[in-house]
């Protein structure tokens, strides 16, 4: 829980109605608030949040709303010392102006005191209409009999450079709009050749995206986004497991925000870096769109996983002008305009973020400190000349990579500017103000043209892995092009990013059995979701459970693996890794018709 400072002497000033908390403080070092003071678009439920000194320094502290007046409320201190939120007692009205006066140097403020303004808030995001039925037979799904609950959309692997890579493959498998793919949907992760090693079906009408392994506590773990989506944005939340398949946390966005399916990235500082779309009633009749439109405002927060305290907050409105937009805007009062759709966010080495922008065709470097531009690349602002090769429309997924060079996914569509998607690497001198092209990869046999979603990887050894979004393609390229594998969904089927990375899972759970019996012969199906480390089956059989003795022993052969021995009244297995070690033991059945 955050950590609530109680202060025992409050001094309330009547005349102008505002809450003092604490103790006057030597306003020495540069104090960073957010919202940025300025910001037009703080929510309703916004809290105050100040970084750069610790919490015992921030000293008075007054909130003065312009409808609303005074508001009283508590300190709680940032989980690293370097920083508090004031957290009102009451939510702030849409439209006014919030004076926050301190004795700190604010960045931005005038003497300490600085303003922010409430957005008029949109009508809220909902669920889409849109529920197709599940298709859990058929061509592309895998029903094991000893897990009767799931229905495994089918991975196919094909190796054109006949090498399995290491790790495993991380998708976000879900059906594409207008097009019914087989299976649940959910987080699964398959091995290098292809075979279901975990799947976590989530519950229809929910969607998950962006499922990896990342860092939190100093323990791997496995992280993605769920929640719902409708037109490319949503609601939902981050979802933290440790390696046994156990929730460890849930991140949300703070301060009113819902999280966005777009981000959902770990630091090392036990923070998380989350987007979220906020409906705000927005003036655009100067590019021609309506007086009282509704327009998405990208936010990216950096949030405290274990506080859900707000550390960083940048409002796309703020920063990027609606006419940077390559959609045009709505021409009627009411009507949604996704003029920027923030698609991802990653730091960069000097400590800045690196913001992608779907709809302005532009990656932003964004400074942490006032969330000030610092640089565009691509759209209509460039701050680069961009080399043969580089212009790229509908981009997602942009990052640093270990080289300085800027990778991302060109989709190239929706509407199409390019014949073919791509995944490119883009050289930057920031002194010449020159971008050229590194690499371009590209899929062959068939070309393809994602209308959305896609990755970029930066594999251990040179190789790259590239997602295809909408399209129900995942591949592997040697550095100078060469295809090595190539993974294909079920048709209708997509995965938002991909990734290949190492995972030793050790499931809590036991592994799970099927048999029946038939002219004498007794057929075993054993499978254990999540196990990454099983090589082989032994199957026991006996009369009663004290009795039981093996009657056979196979290579595991898939997610679940079959076996026909002599019958039995009972039967139960064990999974054995590479050196016979008993992993784990299923229960004891009676087989079926036995």
């Amino acid at each position: 829980m955050p950590q609530r400072t109680s202060w025992s002497a409050v001094v309330a000033i009547a005349a102008i109605g505002a809450a003092v908390l604490g103790v006057p403080a030597r306003a020495s070092a540069r104090v960073f608030a957010y919202p940025s003071p300025g910001s037009r678009l703080a929510s309703p439920r916004t809290r105050i949040n100040l970084r750069g000194v610790a919490p015992s320094a921030l000293g008075t502290i007054s909130v003065t709303g312009s409808v609303t007046g005074a508001h009283s409320g508590h300190l709680e201190a940032h989980s690293d010392g370097r920083g508090a939120s004031f957290v009102p007692d009451r939510p702030f009205a849409q439209g006014e102006r919030v004076t926050v006066r301190t004795g700190l140097d604010v960045a931005g403020g005038h003497g300490g005191a600085y303003a922010i303004r409430i957005a008029h808030q949109g009508p809220p995001l909902h669920p889409s209409p849109r529920q197709p039925p599940l298709v859990l037979h058929g061509r592309g799904v895998e029903r094991p009999h000893s897990r009767h609950d799931l229905a495994i959309p089918h991975v196919t692997a094909t190796a054109p450079r006949g090498r399995t890579p290491a790790g495993d493959l991380f998708l976000s498998e879900f059906d594409s709009p207008g097009r019914i793919g087989p299976g649940q949907h959910g987080p699964l992760v398959v091995a290098g050749d292809g075979t279901p090693i975990w799947f976590h079906p989530l519950p229809q009408g929910r969607v998950a995206t962006d499922v990896r392994v990342q860092q939190y506590d100093g323990q791997p773990v496995m992280t993605w986004w769920q929640g719902f989506v409708n037109a490319g944005v949503g609601n939902g939340v981050g979802e933290v497991f440790d390696r046994s398949y156990r929730r460890i946390a849930t991140v949300r966005a703070g301060d009113g925000y819902a999280a966005d399916p777009h981000e959902m990235q770990l630091t090392a500082r036990g923070t998380a870096l989350v987007t979220s779309e906020n409906p705000v009633v927005w003036d655009t009749s100067g590019i021609g769109g309506a007086r009282r439109a509704v327009v998405l405002d990208s936010v990216v927060q950096e949030v405290e996983v274990k506080t859900g305290l707000v550390r960083f907050e940048w409002h796309s409105l703020d920063h990027v002008p609606v006419r940077e937009s390559h959609l045009p805007p709505h021409k009627v009062d009411g009507h949604v305009d996704d003029y920027f759709h923030v698609n991802s966010v990653s730091e960069t080495p000097d400590g800045n973020l690196l913001v992608s922008s779907r709809n302005t065709w532009t990656v932003y470097k964004v400074a942490r400190a006032d969330g000030s531009v610092q640089w565009r690349l691509g759209g209509k602002r460039s701050s680069f000349a961009l080399g043969r090769g580089v212009p790229f429309a509908w981009q997602h997924d942009a990052r640093v990579a270990a080289d300085g060079t800027i990778t991302l996914f060109d989709d190239g569509a929706a509407p199409a500017v390019h014949t073919a998607s791509r995944a490119i690497a883009i050289g930057l001198d920031t002194k010449r103000h020159r971008a050229w092209l590194v690499h371009d990869y590209r899929h062959h046999s068939p070309s393809v043209l994602a209308n959305s979603q896609g990755s970029y990887q930066d594999l251990p050894g040179g190789d790259v892995l590239v997602g295809w979004g909408s399209e129900r393609y995942e591949t592997i390229y040697a550095r100078h092009g060469a295809r090595v594998r190539d993974y294909r969904l079920p048709p209708g089927d997509e995965s938002y990013r991909a990734f290949l990375m190492p995972w030793d899972p050790a499931p809590l759970t036991r592994p799970a059995i099927a048999a029946s019996t038939a002219s004498g012969r007794t057929r075993v199906y054993a499978s254990w979701n999540g196990a990454d480390g099983v090589a082989r089956w032994r199957v026991l059989a006996g009369r009663d459970a004290s009795g039981l003795a093996p009657v056979a022993s196979v290579p595991r052969n898939g997610f679940e693996t079959a076996t026909t021995v002599a019958a039995a009244p009972l039967v139960e297995v064990q999974a054995l890794d590479g050196n016979g070690t008993v992993l784990s033991t299923s229960a004891a059945i009676a087989p079926k018709g036995g």
